[in-house]
């Protein structure tokens, strides 16, 4: 790892997001860390303005690389970001969801030694998901504490609070681009399966997911995400066990289920006023670039 290559790269893909991805853009670009950061963007082809939004964005920030070129779904378009990133760590955040505080890659990061072969493979933090502020029912996606140990009996991270090392995710191939709503789990299974990759629990929120997207839209959704899942468990582990992998995931995804007033807010409104006049920090020299990769 070079002295200016980013510890951490943030991969965002985007397809008609213009009235979320500048909260998430916005989320990252107000980061407090003192190591490099990039942030890459890639859209398939938005036509609500979505891509102007990110031009706009990264004509301020030197944070930013783009990736505009056609893909076949969700999980293809995570690819092409995961091939373009240069970071030691990934963290993979929708375009819908926002990063739950300034100093949340810095407490991530909380004791990494950049290159060292002794950092955890896998930093694991929490996600709420819901509509901030509001009232009723929201999800606070938990680590398992089990998790690292208990291998192989369908606990998993939330996928947009794992910061997961890079050499892994492309040792892997990356997301099965084959499925449209479970791959970022089944990618976690087949780590675990493979690799069994050390683990770091935060304890702590990463992210804020808006409710709504498409693994999680109703309850049709969910279960066909399910036998996805089951349909690449049965394949290593028999369809007995991967019946009770499944099981095991559906509780942890009911046992998420909270009521009350939806924790976290926009907080980066703020903190975009108040660090507006201050001079770039040093990872913002990096340079700006958009490109395309070809497949």
């Amino acid at each position: 790892m070079g002295s200016m290559d980013p510890l951490v790269s943030i991969v965002t893909v985007a397809l008609n997001a213009a009235s979320t991805v500048s909260d998430t853009i916005a989320s990252v670009a107000r980061q407090r860390t003192e190591f490099p950061v990039e942030h890459v963007l890639v859209d398939g082809g938005s036509k609500d303005g979505t891509r102007e939004l990110i031009d706009r964005w990264a004509a301020e920030s030197q944070l930013m690389r783009r990736v505009y070129e056609p893909d076949s779904g969700i999980y293809d378009a995570m690819n092409k970001g995961l091939w373009a990133a240069r970071g030691e760590y990934v963290l993979f955040l929708n375009a819908d969801d926002f990063l739950v505080s300034a100093g949340t890659l810095a407490a991530a990061m909380d004791g990494i030694d950049p290159g060292s072969q002794h950092s955890p493979a896998l930093i694991l933090g929490d996600a709420v998901m819901g509509e901030p502020g509001a009232v009723g029912f929201w999800r606070h996606r938990r680590v398992p504490r089990l998790l690292g140990q208990l291998r192989g009996w369908g606990l998993y991270p939330v996928h947009q609070g794992q910061f997961t090392k890079r050499r892994l995710l492309q040792a892997i191939g990356g997301f099965d681009a084959r499925l449209r709503l479970a791959a970022d789990t089944t990618q976690y299974y087949e780590l675990e399966r493979t690799l069994q990759p050390t683990t770091r629990l935060l304890r702590r929120d990463v992210s804020f997911m808006r409710a709504g997207g498409a693994a999680n839209a109703d309850m049709r959704a969910v279960g066909l995400g399910s036998l996805e899942c089951f349909g690449h468990l049965s394949t290593h582990h028999g369809s007995l066990r991967a019946a009770a992998m499944v099981l095991v995931k559906t509780c942890q995804s009911l046992s998420e289920i909270r009521y009350g007033r939806c924790p976290h807010s926009r907080w980066f409104d703020a903190a975009a006023d108040s660090t507006a006049a201050k001079a770039p920090p040093p990872y913002e020299q990096q340079a700006n670039r958009r490109f395309s990769i070809k497949a």
